[in-house]
This record gives structure tokens, sequence and C-alpha cells, in this order.
């Protein structure tokens, strides 16, 4: 998946949910939701950053998940904690 950038669209796209230092890589999000790559389980209320790395550029922000994630869930609502 590549986000479009003047000059063209980005090399390298990669996706987080960072929880107790742990990075658990993310299949895709669109600002509401986020697809794990793989099944994971947590608890409603968990909280921690949505860290997403374009061409090398770091941008994360804090977010919790108000149900949590059951193993096989597909989309993964979450709340943008600190907005700004």
């Amino acid at each position: 998946m590549g986000i479009f950038r003047d000059g063209g669209y980005s090399a390298s796209v990669e996706g987080y949910f960072v929880v107790n230092g742990e990075q658990i890589p993310l299949a895709k999000t669109n600002g509401r939701t986020f697809v794990f790559a793989k099944p994971c389980e947590l608890a409603p209320g968990t909280a921690g950053e949505l860290l997403v790395i374009v061409d090398g550029e770091r941008d994360s922000r804090r977010v919790v998940l108000p149900h949590g994630a059951a193993a096989g869930q597909i989309n993964i609502p979450f709340v943008v904690e600190a907005p700004f």
C-alpha cells in the first residue's frame, strides 16, 4: 500500500499498535479502525500508540481500544486519546 505524496507515491508504509513496548503489526488503518496483520487479543480499554512509518518518517498518536480486540476480529475500533 502506498500513500500519495508530491512527486508520486511513497515507497514504504508500515503500521503498528505499540502496547507495553511490543509492536503489533497492522495490515491497515483508516483513522477510526485498524486491522492486525495476525490475530491478537487485547482487553477493553487497552491504551497504546498507533505508529505509522511512511518512507522512514514516524508519526504516532496515543489511542485507546474501547472494546478491546478479540482473536479473529477484523476491524478494531480505536479512539484518539490526545488529538493534538
